[in-house]
């Protein structure tokens, strides 16, 4: 008998969950969009496959979709980039003399740097990670430059 209630009281439960949460079955999408549509299989009302592109830049969705997109715009992080750090000729000047004597500065000389520039600590962090980058692709360029050289002249000889 408890068993029987239980039961029941779960369909109940489930069926009020449905209604509540607005889950409506079979409910028509207000996209035009379908697996026929998209593989260019539609069927005009006299049988015949009508062939047309898929361009859902035209569909009944447009205005949801430049919706969606401006609000994208709006939300800059939302994109996943931020606005790119302009440095001045002053911080670039202060970095490389910091980056002469230490290529890798701990936290307390990143933090130091930038209260003394105005910058974040994590864009001073990222202009040494590029540096060094940098330092590593121009000493590969001149690595292959000697390499290139000296194969060269042993050629001409």
């Amino acid at each position: 008998m408890a068993s029987t209630s239980l039961s029941a009281a779960n369909t109940a439960a489930s069926q009020n969950l449905r209604k509540g949460s607005g889950f409506v079955e079979n409910k028509p999408t207000q996209c035009s969009f379908s697996i026929e549509s998209i593989l260019g299989l539609e069927q005009k009302k006299d049988g015949i496959p009508s062939v047309k592109p898929h361009r859902p830049w035209m569909d009944a969705c447009t205005n949801l979709v430049t919706d969606r997109l401006s609000f994208k715009r709006e939300l800059s992080w939302y994109r996943g980039r931020r606005p790119r750090t302009a440095f001045t000729r002053n911080q670039i000047e202060v970095l490389e003399n910091v980056f002469k004597m230490n290529s890798y500065p701990g936290i307390d000389v990143r933090e130091e740097l930038a209260r003394k520039l105005d910058l974040d600590e994590d864009r001073i962090q990222i202009w040494f990670q590029n540096r060094r980058a940098k330092l590593k692709r121009s000493h590969r360029e001149s690595q292959f430059l000697i390499a290139k050289t000296t194969f060269t002249s042993s050629l001409l000889e």
